[in-house]
């Protein structure tokens, strides 16, 4: 009988064990700007689906996770993506009532992502929390519900960071092998968890020996920016239109139009290099090394960030989409010949509205997309004046333009 009660007190482990178990992968996308991969995004949960609204579902435990495939990624720059998803694809009262618990998930992300670097962010569905975790060392925890489905929608929310990388994540499981292997294969050095836990140690101790000091009540920015009307285009449904949308207060995709424009070039497929840029310079002529580095200059730039700073960034670059989103149009030729993608660019502006710089960070397989969307910006422009409450000589925000023919 001994033999018997031992398998048996196995097996209720075992179903123990499983009951416990993380959640499944449920899809995986590649992040690539400048033509460059960047990381590979996971998002894991206890059913496999491709609806957003069974991800949203706050009783179940889940997990976002980022492995580094660049071999150096500024976490500010990877911080700013994140952030500028968020205001884009939640209400204007989340982005309020979490300000505070932004603030915090900004501040966690110091220094450089090195290759193989694992991130983790996981939801804990009996106390919601949720927890950040760099290689198995934690950074912190954010106590707020809801937090964990703010930085989700910044993924799969109605404006993602590409319409190919949130359908990668609402995959339902089935996952390219190759990718898989690849993101399986991607961990961290055992010199690099030193590094880290020895920094983590010395964050440790030197707010163990801050005294604490008063903090400067300010008052919190005005909302009305962030909730003006949404921009009047003829919205093709997307993916997720089964889903009662998250974010009804934030801008909406920028999608198949059917103004009367004209696409007099060509539309063959082309490589990124090729598309022009707002002032009319070849691609080819400034390297997609050269355009990374604009970009992480403009970051090293900003100012110490406080939860108002965030609050007000993220209702200026909500309100600077709206305006830009009534200036697209779809190419003609480009619907007539089915031609569909996403293209993303960095925009700078200086104080008063004006256009300064337009960067293609990401860009679509067609000519006649990238240039419409390098040209809608031009139209915009100029821009809302920045706020002087953000107290910089210029802006720079991101545009994600997702060209989808109805069906």
């Amino acid at each position: 009988m001994k033999p018997i009660k031992t398998v048996v007190s196995l097996l209720l482990i075992t179903v123990t064990v499983s009951a416990k178990a993380v959640p499944l992968l449920n899809g995986l996308a590649v992040e690539k700007q400048f033509n460059k991969d960047l990381y590979i995004a996971a998002v894991y949960s206890e059913t496999l689906t491709d609806e957003t609204a069974i991800l949203l579902d706050s009783n179940a435990p889940r997990r976002l996770e980022v492995r580094i495939i660049a071999s150096s990624l500024p976490a500010r720059r990877f911080r700013n993506q994140w952030m500028e998803g968020i205001a884009i694809n939640n209400r204007s009262d989340t982005l309020s009532s979490q300000s505070e618990s932004m603030l915090t998930f900004a501040n966690l992300f110091k220094g450089r992502f090195l290759r193989g670097d694992r991130l983790a962010i996981e939801f804990a569905a009996d106390t919601g929390v949720t927890r950040v975790v760099l290689n198995g060392i934690t950074l912190g925890e954010i106590g707020d519900p809801d937090f964990y489905n703010t930085l989700l929608l910044a993924w799969i929310g109605p404006v993602p960071p590409s319409t190919g990388f949130r359908d990668g994540l609402l995959s339902a499981g089935n996952v390219a092998s190759s990718l898989l292997t690849t993101y399986e294969a991607l961990e961290p050095s055992s010199e690099r968890i030193a590094e880290l836990q020895l920094r983590q140690i010395s964050v440790e101790e030197t707010l163990a020996a801050q005294t604490p000091v008063a903090e400067e009540i300010l008052p919190k920015p005005t909302l009305e920016v962030a909730d003006l009307p949404p921009p009047t285009l003829a919205l093709a449904p997307n993916p997720t239109s089964t889903t009662p949308n998250p974010a009804s207060d934030t801008p909406n995709p920028a999608s198949a139009t059917t103004s009367p424009a004209t696409d007099n070039a060509s539309v063959e497929p082309v490589e990124a290099a090729a598309v022009e840029l707002a002032q009319g310079t070849p691609a080819t002529e400034t390297p997609a090394a050269y355009r990374e580095e604009v970009v992480e200059d403009m970051e090293e730039e900003e100012a110490p960030l406080t939860a108002d700073l965030i609050l007000a960034r993220q209702i200026y670059h909500s309100a600077l989409l709206r305006h830009t989103f009534r200036h697209i149009r779809y190419p003609k030729r480009a619907q007539e010949r089915g031609h569909e993608g996403s293209v993303r660019l960095n925009v700078v502006i200086n104080t008063r509205g004006e256009v300064q710089e337009i960067l293609a960070v990401q860009e679509s397989r067609y000519s006649s997309l990238n240039r419409e969307a390098i040209a809608a910006v031009e139209r915009a422009g100029p821009y809302p004046a920045v706020p002087a409450q953000l107290g910089s000589d210029s802006f720079s925000f991101t545009v994600p333009i997702t060209f989808d023919i109805p069906d």
